[in-house]
């Protein structure tokens, strides 16, 4: 097509649909704006609450990011298993 390459093509409509998403985000007021004045700040309870339940979620990532490792390893071990195994006759 007019010697544009195909993935360049897919490139700028990913970089439109980018652009058109911000652009609509910003429009309705769907962004993440945090404004912060005097006395508009968080107490440090809430502070607090937020620290413990973002830790909680890390140690849960972590928790999984093992798990999907150890099974990982159980099936590349299955795999090699099958593919070093004699043929059957």
């Amino acid at each position: 097509m007019w010697g544009i390459p195909s993935w360049a093509i897919g490139v700028a409509v990913i970089m439109l649909a980018i652009s058109l998403g911000r652009g609509l985000t910003a429009m309705f007021g769907g962004g993440m704006v945090v404004k912060r004045g005097k006395g508009d700040g968080a107490s440090d309870a809430e502070l607090a609450r937020q620290a413990e339940a973002l830790e909680e979620a890390q140690r849960r990532l972590a928790e999984l990011e093992e798990r999907m490792d150890f099974a990982e390893r159980l099936l590349a071990k299955q795999r090699d298993g099958e593919r070093l195994a004699p043929p059957r006759s």
